[in-house]
């Protein structure tokens, strides 16, 4: 099984209270603090299968304009989803499946360049998408306990997905 990164943005920020603020309110952080961040998301390579982490943005989407306020910023565009796959050696129609980790559109942006692709994702998340057909599955972490986490799907050998909300994901 290979890893690898999908590379589409380059020197972005997080404010620390946007980083780190979840639970404890984003007041107790100072947003004058940055930490570096980019956008990338991910693809696994079992062998037999081509899964995608998430399709990152839209390929139409404009960059970011940022100002003082600004809380997190995606960086510069290195390129765009697709490009960024065929980069990396493989062709949109070799993908089998997606795991979209939530619905926002760094996440989901080019999900329809993958239309032969099954698409996993929360109940709630599918229960609420625009994204319709057969191939959109909304897993019922069936499998039991992965690790610290109470519950689990089985998306390939030694692929799961995990129901893991976090404060700025929430819908």
């Amino acid at each position: 099984m290979e890893i690898k990164a999908v590379k589409l943005y380059e020197k972005g920020f997080m404010t620390q209270p946007f980083a780190m603020g979840g639970e404890d309110g984003v007041d107790k952080f100072d947003a004058r603090v940055r930490y570096r961040s980019t956008l990338q998301n991910f693809l696994i390579d079992t062998g037999s299968e081509v899964i995608l982490v998430d399709t990152g943005m839209p390929l139409e989407a404009p960059d970011m304009v940022v100002d003082k306020k600004t809380q997190i910023y995606l960086g510069s565009r290195i390129k765009d989803y697709v490009s960024a796959l065929k980069e990396l050696g493989y062709q949109p129609e070799q993908v089998t499946k997606i795991l979209v980790t939530h619905k926002h559109a760094d996440h989901t942006g080019e999900l329809r360049s993958f239309p032969q692709a099954k698409i996993y994702m929360s109940p709630e998340e599918k229960e609420t998408t625009e994204y319709k057909g057969d191939n959109v599955i909304g897993v019922a972490y069936k499998d039991g306990p992965y690790h610290n986490f109470p519950a689990s799907e089985k998306i390939a050998e030694g692929v799961y997905l995990l129901p893991a909300k976090g404060p700025h994901h929430r819908q």
